[in-house]
């Protein structure tokens, strides 16, 4: 994907949703009233940090091609991830 395809990309991708997902996270946080608000919070931030990388940066979006994914694969594709086992105080 060349650089300007991937600026109309993000364009188009902002202009077909003028609500973001921060937003609509944001929105469902402040009336759902559950402890998990500050997770999204959490997340509506990292999100607006990515969004802003995003549309500043969009030259440097790159397509998730079958090389990539392979070397991706060869790198960390046999780890074993259990997303419930508590973290070590060394990985916190």
């Amino acid at each position: 994907m060349t650089s300007a395809s991937s600026a109309d990309n993000v364009s188009s991708m902002n202009d077909s949703n003028p609500a973001s997902s921060v937003s609509t996270i944001l929105s469902r946080s402040e009336t759902d009233g559950t402890d998990a608000s500050k997770n999204d919070q959490e997340l509506c931030e990292f999100l607006t940090l990515l969004e802003d990388d995003i549309l500043g940066n969009p030259g440097k979006m790159i397509a998730l091609d079958s090389t990539l994914q392979v070397r991706l694969d060869a790198l960390i594709g046999g780890i074993d991830v259990d997303i419930n086992f508590p973290l070590s105080g060394d990985d916190e």
